[in-house]
């Protein structure tokens, strides 16, 4: 028994009725988790039509809906004030949405940061300059007095995407859970594969050297020291594209970064090369003399190798740990990762309209922690 000092929290049985009503429609439509369909024994909504859940929806507001034909019963399961139909199917649409989003294969988490923003506006991203080296005390012990460097600044901001889906009162009359169900997982599929896109198509601008930066330059630029020395993808030039990040130096000082690569991104066409580059364990024979069986010097270099179709060519990009040293980083307002679904009962449609929205951006915030080879 819970004492006087606790507090008990009980699951609303208006919450228990919308997360039941989802389950089952999930389930009707292929949607659904292993745990999900489980539960459905003792659902006391499986089997139910959509037609079936207006009326029960009525039934709940006090509206009387006998004697009425099905297009009547559907607007009034609608747009009654106290009928929770519309939310039902929100909260369905929405788990649904939510579901496909968190599953949908995506690569760009692997070597990307992911960053949060407060509002649409430009917010900065700093780099600061390394302190001076630490000091000898005189005799006298007095330390001398450092000095705060300036630091390199970088601008993320954030913009709003989105669909319109509009369902029917039809759709409801003809049962067509699926057809709604379905669209919103593709919506949610869609809103992770927005992202994706996005990521990649900042990577590709100006022919593959990426977005310009604050300082006037290209992320892949040879000011920047990030541009590899074209070749092959094999075990010498990913060496010479180590070496070149492990030259990389901090602002200001001029301290050397020391950085290694981490995540090795590759067109799809050649990841079954960059695997074999990554995990032989001796030196590839064609380049080296008959008999030599050295070690692999960069054997197990990466953590991780990305393949992507979006990805064309030879090109291929070298990233250190995106939290050691972050290139590309993907903001979202707030915080909130997931896309949000509203609800909209509309004059001029003939039923109910549902909005994605997905408020992200994708930034380039410094060159250091990646070097690009055009490989050959």
């Amino acid at each position: 028994m819970p004492t006087a000092n606790q507090i008990q929290t009980i699951e609303d049985e208006t919450d228990k009725r919308r997360d039941a009503v989802a389950a089952a429609l999930m389930v009707r439509t292929g949607v659904a988790s292993a745990e999900v369909r489980a539960s459905m024994a003792s659902n006391p909504y499986r089997g139910d039509s959509l037609m079936d859940l207006a009326r029960a929806s009525l039934d709940r507001a006090g509206w009387d809906h006998r004697g009425r034909d099905k297009m009547e019963i559907v607007g009034a399961a609608f747009t009654q004030a106290t009928s929770d139909f519309p939310i039902l199917l929100e909260n369905a649409m929405h788990k649904t949405l939510q579901a496909a989003y968190a599953i949908a294969a995506d690569t760009w988490r692997r070597f990307c940061a992911v960053g949060a923003v407060s509002d649409f506006r430009d917010h900065p991203r700093y780099r600061l300059a390394a302190l001076q080296n630490l000091q000898p005390v005189n005799e006298l012990g007095e330390f001398v007095n450092g000095t705060i460097p300036d630091s390199e600044r970088a601008r993320v901001r954030i913009g709003t995407k989105g669909l319109i889906i509009t369902l029917s009162r039809q759709a409801i009359i003809n049962d067509d859970a699926g057809a709604f169900m379905g669209l919103s997982a593709q919506l949610g599929r869609s809103a992770a594969r927005t992202i994706e896109n996005d990521v990649y198509s900042i990577l590709l601008l100006n022919s593959g050297l990426g977005p310009v930066l604050d300082d006037g330059y290209t992320l892949f630029h040879a000011n920047h020291g990030n541009i590899g020395t074209s070749a092959a993808l094999s075990q010498d030039s990913v060496d010479a594209d180590r070496v070149l990040m492990t030259q990389q130096k901090e602002p200001g000082s001029g301290d050397y970064l020391a950085l290694q690569p981490s995540v090795l991104l590759v067109p799809a066409g050649l990841r079954a090369k960059a695997i074999e580059v990554n995990g032989a364990e001796f030196n590839e024979l064609a380049t080296k003399p008959a008999g030599d069986r050295r070690p692999n010097s960069v054997r197990g270099l990466y953590a991780d190798i990305v393949d992507s179709p979006r990805l064309t060519g030879t090109r291929r990009y070298s990233f250190a740990n995106p939290v050691e040293a972050p290139v590309l980083e993907v903001a979202f307002l707030d915080g909130n990762e997931e896309p949000v679904l509203e609800r909209e009962t509309g004059f001029s449609v003939d039923g109910t309209r549902f909005k994605v929205r997905h408020d992200f951006g994708v930034s380039a915030v410094d060159y250091r922690g990646v070097v690009s080879n055009a490989g050959a």
